[in-house]
């Protein structure tokens, strides 16, 4: 297969990416597979993230597959950190195109996490500023005047944390669109139907060009299951080094803690067995088959 046609298919995987982690390690696989024809690739991965037309979903799906893509590529050392740079110095633009809608703003801020893992950043201050109210003084001035919101402009030598502030500047405009909306728009108090719901806010507004319609939003919804359940499997995930050998075996782990301690004399281990026999004896007859 020549370059074009290995440029094609991966357009057509990530258009078609869905948040499932099999779905992810595929095309992850198949752009590592592939990571002889990087030029190529990467300039495809970023050509379809910045298509204005694609559904805003996909587009998270793909920063997810980036974050993959990076950290196979760091753990895998025959692929000799394909990708990695290229792209690490596109990810404000990246992490722009994904966040211009606010719905994406939790997975991006999970995978930016992870990629700072892999590139060994200290995140902590922005990690707590995220779960943070970022709104200043000025802003709830300009809150009170229902103004719009007016962006900062953002600069850093380092894409990772130039990435970060773009994130933080685009929660802060989400927690100031909040605000703005619950103090200068009516609640509903009435029973709305699941119909009607879909319909309150005009869609033909030019200032709101992004509201999603019905079917994105349930897909949406779909998409943060797959995307929760993924991030709660991570904590579980044990990265060990055996080229290094710097883990504990499971062997390692019993004998330590059979020789913390001193071995049972004769009548202490008479004793234990009796215990452990009675025990046996009451499991037995919680049975309801006596044999």
């Amino acid at each position: 297969m020549d370059s074009f046609d290995t440029a094609n298919q991966l357009s057509q995987m990530l258009r078609g990416l869905t948040p499932q982690l099999q779905h992810l390690q595929k095309t992850v696989y198949f752009a590592l597979k592939n990571s002889d024809k990087e030029d190529y690739l990467l300039s495809t991965i970023l050509d379809v993230i910045k298509d204005k037309q694609l559904d805003t979903n996909v587009k998270s799906n793909i920063f997810q597959f980036m974050e993959l893509l990076i950290h196979d590529s760091f753990n895998q050392s025959r692929y000799n950190l394909s990708y990695v740079q290229g792209l690490k110095e596109n990810l404000p633009s990246i992490v722009s195109q994904v966040t211009v809608n606010k719905s994406n703003l939790h997975n991006t801020y999970f995978s930016l996490c992870n990629i700072s893992k892999c590139f060994k950043v200290d995140c902590k201050e922005y990690v707590e500023n995220f779960h943070s109210n970022l709104l200043s003084p000025n802003d709830l001035e300009s809150i009170d005047k229902n103004e719009d919101f007016v962006e900062s402009e953002l600069t850093d030598d380092e894409p990772l944390i130039l990435s970060w502030k773009i994130l933080l500047q685009r929660k802060r405009q989400s927690q100031y669109d909040r605000a703005k909306l619950l103090k200068h728009t009516e609640a509903v108090d009435e029973i709305v139907d699941e119909e009607q719901i879909f319909t309150i806010r005009d869609k033909s507004n030019p200032k709101a060009p992004n509201l999603l319609s019905k079917r994105s939003i349930l897909a949406r919804m779909e998409d943060d299951r797959e995307a929760h359940k993924r991030s709660k499997e991570n904590l579980w995930m044990v990265n060990r080094d055996q080229a290094k050998g710097n883990f504990v075996t499971e062997d390692e782990f019993i004998e330590h803690y059979w020789n913390r301690f001193q071995p049972l004399n004769e009548e202490e281990n008479k004793e234990f067995l009796t215990s452990l026999q009675d025990l046996n004896e009451s499991v037995k007859y919680s049975y309801k088959d006596k044999y």
